[in-house]
């Protein structure tokens, strides 16, 4: 029992079960060891089977016996060189990061998979959160000029939605300060406000995004623009007010960087009582009232939107529906100047 005790590997067995024990516990909670605490283990696990193999080799007198613990001896230390390079090139680099006044953990890999970079909660300085909770995408290498987009997931590690702001938590922070209520704004909840959000080219960004509610249903948008690969957004519509007022659930789309459109999918009566049909041909800055003409069906009392407008051979095509005795005939309308008319 005494020479047990003496012996490294005897510790080193411990470890090892004391170390999986902790790591099953963990990842039943879905957190995990960090990096380099895994690492360490592994250097420890190898350094007690090496200290081993040397007091066993001291107190064996046989020359064969300590031929086989010299092999066996260079062997492993062959192997934690590898384990030690390997680690080193192939495991992930981890950090802690603040992000939107919250410490979390960066993660993004030396080598493989060099083009993300993924975040984790924080728990404390061993141990992190399992879950993918925000993960940045680029084209070829990890720079703000080869920045694609950033996902964020919730606590269950499913997807909320996308972006294309390279700082959210920096706008929601600023927003937050300006409208004395700091901390008050969720990632989830400014992400929920972004109705429309597209890229047309390396740098320019388009964002429709909700600001605040209105009376009778309305919601107030601001149309926003980044020049910067998402680094950072403007509001860049010229009216008086600086913001539209539109119904709740208002679709947004845009065709290319000038041309958009801000409706309702649905119904439009006679009375304009659901009309909230505009659009944009100098990428957002201001829009106007569309204007349909359908030929040929008399004084329509109504009509139906099918989809949004779409280019078809270059040209601008919106699909409607209007009633015809009991049924509904579908009919597609043309627009010759960039949205601004569409007729059959």
């Amino acid at each position: 029992m005494k020479n047990l005790l003496k012996s490294p590997l005897f510790y080193g067995v411990i470890y090892v079960i004391l170390y999986f024990i902790g790591y099953i516990v963990l990842a039943y909670y879905n957190y995990t060891y960090f990096g380099i605490i895994k690492l360490i283990s592994i250097i420890i696990i190898l350094i007690t089977i090496i200290l081993g193999i040397i007091s066993i080799y001291k107190t064996k007198k046989e020359a064969k016996f300590k031929l086989f613990t010299s092999y066996l001896f260079i062997e492993i230390v062959t192997v934690i060189l590898l384990f030690l390079i390997l680690g080193y090139f192939l495991g992930d680099r981890e950090s802690i990061v603040t992000l939107y006044n919250k410490k979390m953990v960066e993660s993004r890999s030396r080598f493989l998979a060099s083009d993300t970079v993924s975040y984790y909660d924080y728990i404390n300085p061993f141990v992190r959160g399992n879950t993918l909770r925000k993960k940045m995408h680029y084209d070829k290498e990890i720079s703000k000029e080869n920045y694609s987009m950033t996902e964020f997931f919730d606590d269950e590690g499913d997807l909320i939605n996308y972006t294309y702001s390279q700082n959210i938590e920096e706008e929601i922070e600023k927003i937050d300060v300006k409208n004395g209520s700091y901390g008050s704004t969720t990632i989830e909840s400014f992400l929920g406000n972004i109705l429309y959000e597209s890229r047309f080219n390396k740098t320019d960004i388009i964002r429709v995004r909700v600001i605040d509610s209105a009376l009778a249903g309305k919601d107030i948008i601001i149309v926003e623009k980044s020049t910067d690969n998402g680094l950072s957004f403007k509001n860049i519509l010229e009216n008086d007010d600086k913001y539209l007022i539109v119904n709740r659930d208002t679709y947004v789309t845009f065709v290319n960087e000038n041309i958009g459109f801000i409706f309702d999918l649905g119904l439009l009566g006679r009375d304009d009582r659901y009309k909230k049909f505009l659009v944009t041909t100098d990428g957002g800055e201001s829009f106007s009232d569309v204007s349909i003409t359908i030929n040929g069906y008399g004084d329509l009392d109504y009509y139906y939107i099918n989809n949004t407008p779409y280019l078809k051979k270059d040209k601008l095509v919106l699909d409607v529906s209007v009633p015809v005795e009991n049924d509904l005939k579908d009919i597609e309308l043309v627009s010759n100047d960039n949205g601004l008319t569409f007729s059959n």
